[in-house]
């Protein structure tokens, strides 16, 4: 079963990994690997790619994408949003890297590792690093029109990554891509792992976490601009996903901050 992670909005986070071994999986963010030691196999739609010591790798949005350490690695990776870099992201709709592995100067990698793989760095810092990593990426590979499967999946998401928000089914979808119901359901269930409908509410239920924790919006309005038609639904949703009602979702990340 493919996985898909649900990454909030607005988001850049890293981490390190030591012999990651990670399955299929898919995310609406950027992802950039960075094998710190060792080498690892990343397969993205079905073509592998080896990364050895001082390699970066990027992996764009919603591409199905797995990572195998046979013998041992050390790596630092960066998620971020789509938001971060939206010109970059525009120009890549619908294709492929050609070849995703890519080298950096010493100073450049030591500029993108000291704010992309630091805590301290603010937001201005963080998006031109990411101009600058996805410039010197675009030097040393060209894009290729995705292969037909993934294009469709990637279609598909970054459709309701664009349509959530409105009152959108997954019959008007299949009307939208000319596909039939029962085609595009199954097609949906077979190569996300859910149903379209648990991954809407996912999708809405994650957008609404954002804005409570960055917005003073009442309940009403952030469940409006989730694209739900009644309060009653969102909360519904909300409990059924978190565990927790919005206010108490809210009132966490309030407690949060002023324990930081």
């Amino acid at each position: 079963m493919l996985i898909y992670e649900a990454q909030h909005f607005d988001l850049i986070r890293h981490f390190e990994t030591t012999d990651l071994n990670f399955p299929s999986h898919l995310h609406r963010c950027f992802e950039l690997v960075f094998v710190v030691d060792g080498e690892m196999e990343v397969i993205i739609s079905q073509r592998c790619f080896h990364l050895k010591t001082g390699q970066f790798l990027l992996i764009l949005p919603y591409e199905i994408h797995s990572v195998i350490t046979n013998s041992q690695s050390r790596a630092k990776i960066c998620i971020f949003s789509p938001d971060y870099v939206p010109t970059f992201q525009k120009m890549i709709e619908k294709s492929s890297l050609e070849n995703p592995v890519f080298n950096l100067s010493l100073e450049a990698k030591t500029l993108i590792s000291n704010v992309l793989f630091s805590v301290n760095s603010n937001l201005l810092d963080q998006k031109a690093s990411l101009y600058l990593l996805v410039s010197e990426l675009m030097r040393q590979t060209t894009l290729i029109k995705a292969q037909k499967e993934p294009e469709l999946l990637h279609s598909i998401l970054t459709y309701i990554q664009d349509h959530f928000t409105e009152s959108i089914s997954l019959n008007s979808m299949a009307n939208t891509f000319g596909y039939s119901y029962h085609y595009l359901s199954k097609y949906f269930n077979v190569n996300v792992g859910t149903s379209f409908v648990d991954f809407l509410n996912e999708t809405r239920i994650n957008y609404a976490c954002y804005l409570l924790s960055t917005t003073e919006k009442n309940m009403t309005e952030i469940a409006y601009l989730c694209g739900y038609e009644n309060i009653r639904s969102f909360n519904r949703n909300f409990v059924k996903i978190k565990l927790c009602t919005p206010k108490e979702y809210r009132d966490t990340q309030i407690s949060m901050f002023f324990d930081m």
